[in-house]
């Protein structure tokens, strides 16, 4: 005879989904930021204004978060990230400068997505030589993406002779400053794009192999994981999510400049660690980096409207990061010691 499980479980109570459960604690920090901002501001805070330009930014910081986060599920980092997002701005906007027969402003729709495509390539190019650099050279990726951001940086000052350049055509600057439905289309880019990673990571054997090597790198040398591949593409969407960072910049500045978005790094490397991603890899999820971009959204949003220092908004990304490391050593700290209690 089958024996017949029994539901333990009390009656009437359905379990939480997962992406309730594992970020409970960041919606309570949400709920508490949100009201700590509506305090210190009022009306002004909870205004129309205010979340339609919330609505803008967000995406420049969440799309660079996750291009963050896909780097440090194996343990590693990408501080190369930003200076790839430049190099694809001035890109496509030398590659429009130089080829468009009337001129950048003017340029047509398949000069456009030629210019798309060459920034892409530059970027996947990024990313491959960082893989290939880490995964074949075994060097560690603080150092390798460190140089490769000192070489990029120094080649976007090169081609554009430390000036900004300026003049896109309305067709690009669609992309980053338009609405469609009375929502910006860079918001619609950014949870499709979220969508999109959660898939890879969650439902691919891609993802599988990524979180192996960041929780168990040993497992995975004798798992029959190539790891060079996954670490090639690892930093090849790493660098995907620098492009789509650039399509929004160009749009909400009509712009491209070597050192844009420098401060960016570190809020990234911030919303990674808030949004529960492991620094020694094996962990993270993408719902929690988005949680963590949109409270990192409403604090600078929040401090914006009190009209504090652009540098003492950046010296509060750097305290909350310290806050963060003591609050998980002191829960790392307290969890060792009821295990070993629980042992004796």
């Amino acid at each position: 005879m089958k024996a017949i499980a029994v539901d333990k479980k009390q009656p009437g109570r359905a379990p939480l989904p997962p992406i309730i459960r594992e970020n409970a604690s960041l919606y309570l920090v949400l709920a508490a930021v949100f009201l700590l901002m509506y305090s210190l501001n009022g009306a002004k805070f909870l205004s129309v204004q205010n979340f339609s330009s919330m609505a803008y930014q967000l995406p420049i910081v969440g799309f660079l978060s996750l291009g963050m986060m896909i780097s440090m599920l194996s343990g590693g980092i990408n501080l190369s990230i930003i200076a790839t997002t430049n190099l694809n701005g001035i890109v496509i906007a030398l590659f429009l400068q130089s080829f468009a027969p009337q001129g950048m402003k003017l340029a047509s729709g398949e000069m456009i997505a030629l210019a798309i495509a060459l920034g892409l390539a530059a970027c996947v190019l990024v990313g491959v030589i960082n893989g290939l650099l880490i995964a074949l050279l075994k060097i560690p990726d603080i150092l390798v993406t460190l140089g490769t951001m000192t070489l990029i940086s120094g080649l976007n000052v090169v081609f554009t002779k430390g000036y900004t350049i300026t003049g896109f055509p309305a067709g690009l600057v669609n992309i980053g400053n338009g609405q469609s439905f009375g929502v910006p289309n860079s918001l619609f880019l950014f949870v499709a794009a979220a969508i999109v990673a959660s898939v890879i990571l969650n439902k691919t054997r891609f993802g599988f192999n990524l979180y192996m090597m960041g929780s168990n790198p040993v497992a995975a040398r004798f798992s029959n994981i190539s790891i060079v591949k996954v670490t090639v593409i690892q930093y090849v969407l790493s660098s995907c999510f620098a492009a789509l960072t650039a399509l929004v910049m160009i749009g909400q500045l009509n712009s491209v400049k070597a050192s844009y978005a420098d401060s960016y790094l570190l809020v990234a490397v911030l919303a990674a660690f808030l949004g529960k991603v492991s620094p020694f890899g094996g962990f993270g999820r993408v719902s929690g980096v988005v949680l963590a971009v949109i409270i990192l959204q409403l604090i600078s949003s929040g401090l914006n409207l009190m009209r504090l220092d652009p540098f003492m908004i950046t010296a509060t990304w750097g305290g909350i990061i310290i806050i963060i490391v003591l609050c998980r050593g002191l829960f790392s700290a307290i969890n060792r010691q009821m295990k070993q209690r629980r042992r004796v």
